[in-house]
């Protein structure tokens, strides 16, 4: 079954004229079940967010997402960016957690070194022992910002 060239259609134009379109309009699907609407994008860039745990996804590299943005999780002092053991057990408490994507306190706040070994993060890796200084001195100059050169948060590809 062909459909028809509505451009030429003369009624169709004819109302599109009576409406004062010029150009035609383009139609994106969006669905906020699984995209991030933009006020959910402002308040994840602006602090905390509280969401259920059950709606948090973890991406085939093992980061962790909120719908189509990458995320990280704040529990207690750490902050979690991969799915550590720590969020396997968060995640199945079906419990609230915080998430956001915006800037968070190193001088307060220390990243999960169990996250960064999970992702290899510049070398971190859990197993080697002997390597603690390295690993210690990749937690101390974390760098949010360049975390997100590696892994960027939004949107997901």
């Amino acid at each position: 079954m062909k459909l028809p060239d509505f451009l030429d259609d003369e009624g169709f134009n004819q109302l599109r004229e009576k409406m004062g379109t010029e150009s035609l309009g383009e139609f994106v699907l969006f669905d906020p079940e699984k995209q991030l609407t933009y006020s959910e994008r402002e308040a994840l860039e602006g602090g905390l967010v509280d969401i259920s745990s059950h709606l948090l996804r973890i991406l085939k590299d093992k980061t962790l997402a909120y719908k189509n943005t990458r995320i990280w999780l704040q529990q207690d002092d750490d902050i979690h960016l991969a799915y550590c053991k720590t969020v396997q057990a968060l995640r199945h408490r079906e419990k609230d957690v915080q998430i956001s994507t915006g800037n968070f306190d190193h001088k307060h706040k220390a990243v999960c070194l169990e996250c960064l070994s999970v992702l290899q993060y510049q070398g971190v890796d859990a197993r080697r022992m002997r390597r603690a200084e390295f690993s210690d001195q990749v937690v101390e100059h974390f760098s949010l910002a360049d975390f997100k050169v590696d892994y960027p948060f939004y949107p997901i590809i």
